[in-house]
């Protein structure tokens, strides 16, 4: 699977975390069952033992009422968990909707167990070109700024404190991150991306 580009923008003076999920090559198996709608405003779906970390991207499939619930299949929905059997669609008003006729299915990519994972990214003026910044999760390395592997999420976050950037003399470049697996294995975790800094509002 090819790794996307992924821009990101950098507020000067403000923290600043970026969180970029990692999921294997297939999706969870069986898929979770959807068993009934807790409420509608917003929508609260029953999955028991879902297994879905916060914010993780799912699809939702073959919910027979109401049909709105379900997810095309080159979209991705992103519930916040509320319990370890309950999902909430925040954004999602069902409250004129029909009542729930299920069972319907929650297709997720399954969540990577980044335990023994390492990150590290650099930003350059142009492929190849001058180092203006680094990341890496292994303090060892002597990064410019940190990355935390979160194992709960699956996901690396790339930091940086206020006062990091702030100090930043550069505004524009690009960036590639790349994951090593405990196994010593390497994979990119984006391709070449832009990067920018820009000045905030209140200071």
């Amino acid at each position: 699977m090819s790794a996307p580009e992924i821009p990101i923008t950098i507020y000067r003076g403000e923290t600043f975390e970026f969180g970029i999920m990692y999921a294997e090559d297939e999706f969870v198996s069986p898929y979770p069952e959807i068993t009934g709608m807790a409420s509608r405003s917003p929508a609260r779906l029953i999955v028991p033992a879902h297994g879905v970390p916060d914010g993780w991207p799912v699809r939702i499939d073959c919910v027979k009422k109401p049909v709105e619930l379900n997810t095309p299949e080159d979209e991705w929905v992103y519930p916040k968990v509320i319990d370890a059997d309950t999902l909430e669609l925040n954004d999602v008003n069902a409250h004129c909707w029909q009542s729930f006729s299920g069972p319907g299915q929650l297709i997720v990519p399954k969540p990577a167990d980044l335990t023994g994972w390492r990150c590290r990214a650099q930003v350059r003026t142009k492929s190849g070109g001058d180092l203006l910044h680094t990341w890496d999760s292994d303090p060892a390395q002597n990064p410019d700024s940190l990355v935390i592997v979160d194992v709960a999420l699956s996901q690396f976050v790339l930091t940086m404190s206020a006062a990091q950037s702030e100090a930043l003399e550069w505004s524009k470049g690009f960036y590639e991150a790349e994951v090593i697996a405990p196994g010593g294995q390497v994979y990119k975790l984006t391709a070449i991306s832009p990067i920018e800094v820009t000045r905030e509002v209140t200071t």
